[in-house]
């Protein structure tokens, strides 16, 4: 009759102890899934925002923002100076460009 007891102790122990195992691994998969959706969904929302700012940094959508909206002109050669024009404060730094 012990030995009946002792036998259904330890059925019941480790029956709760496989219900709760088997719980808790069922608990982390859902939780898993969540989150793989989630980056799955992140990744999507990256890759559209990738998409919308090659659109709206195209090189040609910016020279016509810029020239419609900055007036802005292409420097002219007389505005260009050679490097020897600027004057050096320091001939050490003078003499390590040379």
């Amino acid at each position: 009759m012990r030995v009946l007891l002792l036998i259904a102790l330890i059925l019941v122990f480790s029956g709760t102890g496989l219900y709760m195992t088997t719980h808790s691994f069922d608990s982390r998969a859902d939780e898993l899934a969540k989150l793989e959706a989630e980056i799955a969904f992140q990744n999507q929302q990256s890759a559209i925002l990738n998409a919308e700012w090659s659109y709206l940094s195209r090189p040609e959508r910016v020279l016509s923002l810029s020239s419609n909206l900055l007036s802005l002109t292409p420097i002219s050669t007389d505005r260009v100076l050679p490097l020897e024009a600027i004057p050096f404060r320091d001939n050490a730094f003078k003499e390590s460009v040379e």
